[in-house]
């Protein structure tokens, strides 16, 4: 049989790739590198020539969902069809999205043995959303949605705040609680609009017109 040769960074990308469908699907604690290899068609050699660990290609996972929201912002950012109410709900869709798909999986890079890779998305994450969504809050400004002295540092307000609501999820595991889900969806709307001096209700009307908030 001959033996199919790769462009290295093909084949880079097709053991993240495999890694992280593992990790996604059965936990991180639960593969390992032979299971990894395995599915790949590879041998253990061929892994250990791109990443020195499991731990090594977990954090090449962590870099490429870096590099999936800075392109997801600037992409929802960039669009010019909607208004920026609904580009920031578009934003808020993205990372649940992202978030729902791999649960798994950021739950365990947020445990406390994992600080080293929570820190790098607690640093490289605002740095490349808030210049985008300081644009979408300009945008809001000039069409009359907002009022905003200072849009970067709203963005951020709206960032951190999005980050303790997010945290309020992961400790009292409310998915199954409707009113209080509820009840925090509103919560974040209401700081939202007072952050942007937005007309209270408005990001709850617009939501309730977007398919993807039905």
């Amino acid at each position: 049989m001959t033996r199919t040769v790769k462009d290295p960074e093909t084949r880079r990308s097709e053991l993240i790739d495999t890694a992280e469908e593992l990790f996604v699907e059965n936990g991180y604690e639960e593969i390992t590198v032979s299971d990894i290899v395995r599915k790949v068609g590879v041998a253990q050699g061929t892994f250990y020539h791109y990443f020195k660990s499991k731990d090594e290609v977990l954090n090449a996972i962590t870099d490429r969902w870096i590099e999936e929201i800075r392109a997801g912002m600037e992409d929802i950012a960039s669009r010019d069809d909607l208004n920026a109410i609904e580009n920031i709900l578009g934003f808020f869709n993205f990372f649940s999205s992202l978030g729902r798909f791999r649960q798994r999986l950021v739950e365990y890079i947020h445990e406390e043995r994992n600080a080293h890779l929570h820190i790098k998305f607690e640093k490289r994450v605002p740095q490349i959303i808030i210049p985008p969504f300081s644009r979408m809050i300009e945008e809001g400004v000039e069409e009359g949605f907002f009022d905003v002295r200072y849009p970067e540092m709203a963005a951020l307000s709206i960032i951190e705040t999005a980050g303790a609501i997010s945290h309020i999820h992961e400790t009292y595991r409310l998915e199954e609680n409707t009113d209080r889900m509820k009840e925090i969806t509103d919560a974040t709307f209401d700081f939202i609009e007072r952050i942007l001096g937005a007309k209270p209700g408005i990001f709850m009307e617009y939501a309730s017109k977007m398919e993807e908030y039905i």
